[in-house]
């Protein structure tokens, strides 16, 4: 990794376009993980167990590298399934929760976080494979097919050079998931609420 890029998984853009904070502080704090998220993590391995039982002919969690040559990024992830369909790459990402009441700000009904993670194995498989990407991200209580959109991702990946590159502390929109997060504290400080 010493080549000046910069290796983001899918799965920490993730996690960025549901907190960025919590990447910022994860990347120059490093603090270990509480027990109750380890736990979700397990529950979630468990259920990509049974979707891939369910899924035949899908290539699983295969690890890929993708440049993005022009932002000195290289994705590098494993998508959850994925299956050549003719002129087309089907991709699948399984979520342990259930899919939100209303569209988000995109207009998809997928929380934000989660599509912008499949738009972001989508890119490295239509990179790989020169084939369109049919993205489908499936719930506990159902699936919903995300149009491809490069420019999204494109955004997401762009805040996150940014806050790597120049230490820019990003901002967050506050509500009520912040009271479980780990560096609630920390955060309160900085904004001058603690």
């Amino acid at each position: 990794m010493g080549s000046g890029k910069l290796y983001i998984t899918p799965s920490k853009l993730h996690q960025f376009a549901f907190c960025p904070r919590q990447v910022f502080f994860d990347h120059y704090l490093k603090v270990k993980k509480p027990l109750r998220q380890r736990i979700r993590m397990w529950i979630g391995k468990l259920l990509h167990f049974f979707h891939h039982l369910l899924r035949p002919g899908y290539t699983k969690e295969q690890l890929m590298q993708v440049e993005v040559a022009d932002m000195g990024i290289v994705l590098v992830g494993k998508p959850d399934a994925y299956k050549d369909d003719g002129d087309t790459i089907i991709i699948e990402e399984f979520k342990s929760t259930k899919m939100p009441r209303s569209p988000n700000s995109w207009g998809v009904n997928a929380w934000e976080s989660d599509m912008v993670q499949a738009l972001a194995y989508a890119f490295m498989l239509r990179r790989l494979t020169g084939k369109e990407p049919l993205i489908i991200i499936r719930y506990i209580n159902g699936a919903v097919q995300v149009p491809y959109n490069e420019a999204i991702l494109m955004r997401y990946l762009e805040q996150y050079r940014k806050m790597v590159e120049y230490g820019i502390f990003p901002e967050t929109v506050r509500n009520r998931r912040c009271s479980r997060c780990i560096y609630r504290e920390l955060c309160d400080a900085l904004d001058g609420g603690g």
